[in-house]
């Protein structure tokens, strides 16, 4: 049986994307890559002389980025992690975890960590 390959469609996001205060020209899809970090063709042209020396390699045509999805998959990615993060506190108080600890773990008060996730907790009886 031959092992089909899956083409992801979706563009490469510059690394400077998630900037738009410091980066406002940023063009969102990545053209060229530096070892880890993708650029649009802006940000390479802007890019300081750190990293000059590593080889650049241009990545394959694709669609621009659509800011819509990329909005749609940051809130999917928001929901994800509060249901993570409800399941594991929801864990935590199983194991007798204090409210006390678990603020403190989300650098918050025992109060605000309780009246955020106390409801969602099954009653102990």
């Amino acid at each position: 049986m031959r092992r089909q390959h899956r083409l992801d469609s979706r563009p490469v996001r510059c690394a400077y994307a998630s900037q738009p205060t410091s980066r406002p020209h940023c063009q969102l899809s990545a053209v060229v890559r530096y070892g880890p970090i993708a650029l649009c063709a802006d940000c390479d042209a802007r890019r300081s002389t750190l990293g000059k020396g590593i080889t650049p390699h241009r990545l394959p045509p694709q669609p621009p980025l659509d800011v819509l999805d990329w909005i749609a998959s940051a809130d999917a990615a928001v929901h994800q992690a509060h249901t993570e993060l409800a399941a594991a506190v929801a864990r935590a108080r199983a194991r007798q975890h204090s409210w006390a600890v678990i603020g403190a773990v989300q650098h918050t008060s025992r109060q605000a960590a309780q009246q955020r996730f106390g409801q969602d907790l099954p009653v102990e009886r």
